[in-house]
């Protein structure tokens, strides 16, 4: 099942005669939630597994949370590591849109715990799930959509999983794949300030693929406010690696 905050999106890159696919990731709405992260890993792994067995160039796009899974899932499905044994297709490109973009061995919380996690994630360890109430939505996720498009997509937050909050990160993929970093700047100060350390610490870590830095004034889901812009920019830093791509978003 496809991510309906994705559509307008979609709509966009179809126009434009690209194809593109949003797929949901089991720990977000499942019940009972999922144990870890596992399989958002295993999911995105296998979809891109598929495309490029059949010889497609693919760009995957991460949103938020998504920066963690994705950027683990990809371990040697890159272009440039299935061309050393003779495969045709691969990952070509990475976007990270305000995403979590982290080194190896990176644990967004310790086991058991909430830390690291905003008040507006509200936690219930007993259901292993963590909620944001309607009222929070705006000023988290939507805050450049008005009230009466805020209150829709408020009715389709998911909860989700606690655990895979947890969960560890074992690959690096934007220090093998060139990686492009959507900053949107009119997201939640303290978001947009860590989303600029992540950024800088990663290229200060050691070897890294990423090549651009692109700031909008959008707020958190500039695939809503900016479907338009947010489409162009795809194609463009997709284009940069690619003339023809299966472009994958997650979130």
């Amino acid at each position: 099942m496809s991510k309906p905050v994705f559509d307008r999106l979609i709509g966009e890159l179809t126009k434009a005669d690209y194809e593109s696919f949003a797929p949901a990731l089991p720990s977000s709405g499942s019940s009972p939630p999922t144990p870890d992260w596992s399989a958002d890993v295993e999911i995105i792994r296998n979809i891109v597994s598929d495309l490029v067995k059949k010889e497609r160039d693919v760009v995957v796009v991460m949103h938020s949370f998504s920066g963690m899974t994705g950027g683990t899932a990809l371990d040697g499905l890159d272009k440039e590591s299935r061309a050393s044994k003779a495969l045709k297709g691969g990952v070509v490109r990475l976007i990270y849109v305000v995403a979590f973009l982290v080194p190896e061995g990176f644990q967004h919380s310790p086991r058991g715990t909430r830390e690291n996690m905003v008040p507006e994630m509200k936690t219930d360890l007993e259901a292993g799930i963590i909620t944001v109430r309607p009222e929070d939505a705006k000023a988290m996720f939507y805050q450049d959509l008005d009230d009466s498009t805020v209150a829709e997509l408020a009715k389709d937050l998911q909860p989700q999983s606690f655990a895979s909050f947890w969960s560890t990160t074992t690959h690096a993929a934007w220090r093998h794949i060139p990686t492009t970093y959507i900053l949107c700047t009119a997201d939640v100060p303290t978001t947009v300030a860590a989303a600029q350390y992540l950024v800088d610490s990663a290229k200060a870590s050691g070897p890294h693929k990423i090549d651009n830095l692109i700031k909008v004034d959008a707020g958190h889901n500039p695939f809503l406010s900016k479907p338009e812009w947010t489409a162009s920019t795809l194609i463009e830093e997709a284009s940069k690696t690619s003339g023809s791509m299966q472009l994958l978003l997650w979130q």
